[in-house]
């Protein structure tokens, strides 16, 4: 079952490539197209990226603390939300059966950036919901409202300081 969605993956993102190449050099864009599909979460690597099979998934519109990073909390101590992020995506993903997930990009580093739902519910926006991820803003206004209310009931990162994952990479 699995190597059917795989399938019709490669077969969009061909279309897809191809579809962008015949655009007009003009600024018109390409009509854009639409790939989803169910899968099964076979490992998560960290709060904004697992895998089903051979795919790599990165969640859409989100960046979640790296596994390694550390905030600070309210106390001054210290705590890994990292760790923290990571287990909230596992047990979000485990909440379903199956994943509903749409293709809304490939990234640099060849991941399908996907927005995945359980059950119908939107792992990213409970993820930031969480103060667990952040809204990356670079890519997607998606989900700021969700940020700012995390931010304002002082949830997850949002208790103490904390380096957004995009700047802790860069250290």
């Amino acid at each position: 079952m699995y190597w059917k969605f795989e399938l019709l993956l490669l077969f969009g993102l061909t279309m897809a490539s191809i579809h962008m190449a015949q655009a007009t050099e003009t600024e018109t864009k390409p009509d854009p197209f639409s790939l989803s599909g169910q899968i099964e979460v076979t490992r998560v690597s960290d709060g904004d990226s697992l895998r089903s099979g051979r795919l790599k998934i990165r969640l859409f519109g989100i960046d979640a603390p790296e596994i390694k990073q550390q905030c600070e909390a309210g106390d001054g101590s210290s705590w890994s939300c990292g760790h923290a992020a990571r287990d909230a995506m596992r047990k979000l993903s485990r909440s379903a059966t199956q994943l509903t997930c749409h293709l809304r990009d490939v990234d640099r580093y060849g991941r399908l950036v996907m927005q995945c739902f359980a059950d119908g519910r939107d792992i990213a926006a409970a993820l930031v919901d969480k103060g667990l991820a952040l809204a990356y803003r670079d890519f997607s206004s998606e989900y700021v409202k969700n940020e700012e209310r995390a931010a304002t009931a002082g949830r997850g990162m949002w208790q103490g300081r904390f380096s957004p994952p995009w700047e802790w990479r860069r250290k």
